[in-house]
């Protein structure tokens, strides 16, 4: 028997808080649940939560319908299990740690998601010679070869760590001291603008610029909310009617509407051809994949919204998603 502490029906998910025993000895040292479940083997579950993402969810067992899931919760009375149980028919997919279509989750046989070797930035002495960092298995190499879409260290650790934060060869920070207007200027938090520190202009004083923009598909759905906001009577302060920007995709879109668009002046960019769901099929895209999707959409907008004046650049990712150097390179 489980005791429940909580029960919260959230977005089509039953989600709840457990407490209960929890032992080792299942097949392959899986834990399991304890014939008792009326208390937790406290040493246990440190031993399960130990080094787990407190927001991450993992299976306890690979038994099952693949439906069942936990996550470490530190609550305030102690360390304790949060469970989530996805609707029948449905798996839970740890990569994306969402519920999804049994036929779509392939990691159903696996406890959680894979740990990556990360390469040891953070030392309390330098361990490599200058200009190189150590891998995750203490190897040395350039630094120039950390996060260059190719494996350089033997466990593969130098692509471990690229996001903006870690990238060891990330830009670095704009200094106000070298950057000078009338060529550059830079404000770290956003909060300061040409003039303010001189005390020439208040910051409730500066212009302020707002753009509107919308990606998807254009159909008969949304063309007449288009038009109820952007008309002849709204105005900017200089007396021109307001614009958008319309990042488009191809599937569900009317090419008559993109051109209707484009022709009131409102700006056309590319959204995508497939527009495709997983997230990261954009952010581990190919050059390839890149092009084939953002130059294909802005042909099949050319051709058939018949726009020829070259305007068609723009460029949004599905989801946000950033590509990296694969999706610069391909812009």
């Amino acid at each position: 028997m489980w005791q429940l502490t909580r029960l919260v029906l959230l977005f089509g998910v039953f989600v709840f808080s457990v407490e209960g025993q929890f032992r080792l000895g299942g097949p392959k040292g899986q834990y399991k649940r304890g014939k008792s479940g009326e208390e937790v083997v406290q040493d246990n579950l440190e031993v399960l939560c130990q080094g787990q993402p407190g927001s991450e969810y993992f299976r306890l067992t690979t038994d099952g319908d693949c439906r069942e899931v936990v996550r470490c919760d530190k609550a305030a009375v102690g360390l304790r299990l949060a469970s989530v149980k996805c609707p029948s028919g449905l798996g839970f997919d740890l990569e994306r740690q969402t519920c999804d279509w049994k036929a779509n989750v392939d990691n159903c046989d696996r406890l959680s998601k894979p740990r990556l070797v990360k390469p040891n930035f953070d030392t309390v002495e330098p361990v490599c010679p200058d200009g190189q960092l150590q891998c995750g298995n203490g190897e040395c190499i350039s630094q120039s070869l950390f996060c260059d879409k190719k494996p350089d260290c033997a466990d593969g650790s130098d692509e471990n760590a690229c996001s903006v934060e870690t990238d060891p060869n990330k830009a670095d920070p704009c200094d106000p001291s070298q950057c000078l207007l009338p060529d550059c200027f830079c404000s770290a938090d956003g909060t300061t603008a040409p003039g303010v520190e001189g005390g020439k202009l208040e910051i409730s004083n500066l212009p302020m610029m707002i753009t509107f923009t919308f990606n998807g598909a254009v159909n008969d759905e949304n063309v007449r909310v288009y038009d109820k906001l952007f008309h002849g009577e709204r105005l900017n302060p200089n007396g021109c009617t307001a614009k958008a920007t319309y990042f488009v995709s191809h599937k569900y879109s009317n090419y008559s509407a993109v051109q209707e668009l484009h022709r009131k002046g409102h700006e056309i960019g590319v959204f995508s051809i497939t527009n495709d769901e997983d997230p990261n099929y954009w952010t581990d895209g190919s050059y390839d994949n890149w092009l084939a999707e953002m130059a294909g959409d802005r042909l099949i907008i050319e051709r058939f919204a018949n726009i020829t004046d070259g305007t068609v650049v723009g460029v949004r990712a599905p989801y946000l998603r950033i590509g990296g150097n694969e999706q610069f390179n391909m812009m």
